[in-house]
C-alpha cells in the first residue's frame, strides 16, 4: 500500500513537470500516462523516448515547435513604372515562407518564388505567408510599356563618302528625338567626321518627366572612307623642284596650274612660290606646302646629256647609262629614292675623261617604283625611274 501511494505521487509530479516544460514550446501538449526514466530529454524539434521504470512497457513522446516567419509583404518596386519596349523588369518580394503572384488580381500559375519576371503590362502584387496561418498582401504596382521609339535616318547631301585631304563629312539625323547617340559617342543631332568609320545613330524618347530614355534601333549606316594619299613634299636640286613620289602630279606657280608639268620634277621658270598636288587615284589630291624660290634659275647655262637605266624592270643588278657630247672629268652625284621619298642609295663617283658613262648597281629592290637622281657639275640635273620586281 505504501509503495502504491509512492508510485502515484511520482506519477503526478512527472505530469506536472512535463506540462510546465512544454508550455514554453507549445501550449497544446499531448497528455500521457506513466513515468519515464531520468535520462529523458525534451528538445524542440526532436522526439523524446523513454521507458517505464519497471522496464515492463515503453512509449514515445513527440512534440513540435512552429517555424517563426515574419511576413514581409514589401516589393523592390515601390511606384508605378513605365518600361521601354522589349525591356524586362524583375519584381522581388520581401522574406516570406511561401509566395503567390497575381497579375490584374489573377493568380499567375507556376510562380511561387520570391521574384517574378515582368514581360506584360498589368497591375502586379503578391501574397506571402509564414507557412502556418498568417498571410499578407503587397501593394499593387502598375507596369506599362512605352511605345517603341521610331528609328532615325541619317541625311547627307554627299553622294559618296570618300574623304579627300582635309575634307570633313557632316551627317545629320532626322528630327523629333529627345536625345541622340552616335556610334562615335557623340550625342548631338549632327556630327562631323574626317576619318575612316562606319557611322550610325540611335534616337531616344524621354519617358514623361523622368530622366529615363527609351532608345530606338540603329539607323542606316554611312561608310566614310578616308583617302590615304600622303601629303607631298618638295626639295630643290639645282634648278629643279622634286616632289616626293606618287602616281599623279599637278604643279602650281603663284597659284596658277602649270599644264606642261605632270611628273615629279618641275623646272624652275622664275622666282615665286610653288606647290605640287599629288594623287594615287585621280579622285583625291593632296597638296604640299608652298615652296618659295628666291634665286632665278641658271639652267640656260647648263649642258644637256641623255640618261637611261637597264634592265628595267629589275630585281637587283642594273646599269645607269650617261651619254655626254664631250668627254667629262668630275664628280657624278647619284641618289636612289623609293616611292615614299626615302633615300636607298646616296653616293658620289669620280669620272675621268669619259663621255659614255656606265655605272653598275647591285642592290636588292623590293617591288615598287624608284627614282634615280643624277647631278654632274655644269650639267643639268636629271632623273629616271626604275621599277623593282
Amino acid at each position: 500500500m505504501r509503495i502504491c501511494k509512492l508510485n502515484i505521487l511520482l506519477f503526478l509530479l512527472l505530469v506536472i513537470s512535463s506540462n510546465i516544460g512544454a508550455q514554453g514550446i507549445r501550449r497544446n501538449v499531448i497528455s500521457f500516462y506513466g513515468s519515464t526514466s531520468n535520462n529523458l530529454k525534451l528538445t524542440a524539434g526532436q522526439t523524446a523516448s523513454g521507458s517505464h521504470e519497471n522496464l515492463q512497457n515503453s512509449f514515445v513522446i513527440g512534440f513540435q515547435q512552429p517555424l517563426m516567419f515574419k511576413v514581409d509583404a514589401s516589393l523592390n518596386v515601390k511606384l508605378d513604372t513605365i518600361l521601354c519596349a522589349n525591356e524586362k523588369l524583375i519584381l522581388r518580394a520581401g522574406r516570406c515562407f511561401s509566395y503567390q503572384w497575381f497579375r490584374n488580381d489573377t493568380l499567375i500559375l507556376n510562380y511561387n518564388t520570391d521574384s517574378l519576371i515582368v514581360e506584360k503590362e498589368g497591375s502586379y502584387k503578391f501574397v506571402g505567408s509564414d507557412g502556418i496561418a498568417k498571410f499578407d498582401t503587397s501593394k499593387k504596382v502598375k507596369i506599362s510599356y512605352q511605345i517603341k521609339t521610331a528609328t532615325p535616318f541619317i541625311n547627307t547631301l554627299i553622294k559618296d563618302t570618300l574623304l579627300c585631304f582635309y575634307d570633313t563629312l557632316r551627317l545629320r539625323a532626322t528630327e523629333g528625338f529627345d536625345k541622340y547617340l552616335w556610334s562615335s559617342g557623340d550625342t548631338t543631332q549632327s556630327i562631323l567626321t574626317r576619318n575612316n568609320s562606319k557611322i550610325y545613330v540611335f534616337g531616344a524618347k524621354r519617358i514623361g518627366l523622368t530622366n529615363k530614355y527609351c532608345y530606338s534601333d540603329s539607323s542606316n549606316f554611312v561608310l566614310a572612307t578616308k583617302n590615304n594619299t600622303p601629303i607631298p613634299s618638295i626639295t630643290r636640286v639645282s634648278d629643279d623642284l622634286i616632289s616626293s613620289q606618287s602616281l599623279q602630279y599637278k604643279w602650281f606657280m603663284n597659284n596658277a596650274l602649270q599644264p606642261n608639268f605632270s611628273n615629279n620634277t618641275y623646272r624652275i621658270q622664275s622666282k615665286g612660290f610653288y606647290r605640287v598636288e599629288t594623287s594615287i587615284d585621280k579622285l583625291c589630291w593632296s597638296r604640299s606646302k608652298d615652296f618659295i624660290v628666291q634665286l632665278a634659275p641658271v639652267s640656260s647655262q647648263l649642258k644637256d646629256y641623255s640618261l637611261s637605266v637597264y634592265p628595267n624592270p629589275t630585281t637587283s643588278l642594273f646599269f645607269l647609262q650617261l651619254k655626254l657630247e664631250k668627254k667629262y672629268s668630275g664628280f657624278v652625284q647619284i641618289t636612289i629614292v623609293d616611292s615614299r621619298g626615302v633615300p636607298r642609295v646616296n653616293q658620289t663617283q669620280f669620272i675621268f675623261n669619259d663621255s659614255n658613262i656606265r655605272i653598275p648597281f647591285n642592290i636588292k629592290l623590293n617591288k615598287g617604283t624608284y627614282t634615280i637622281q643624277v647631278k654632274l657639275n655644269g650639267y643639268q640635273f636629271k632623273t629616271v625611274q626604275i621599277i623593282g620586281l
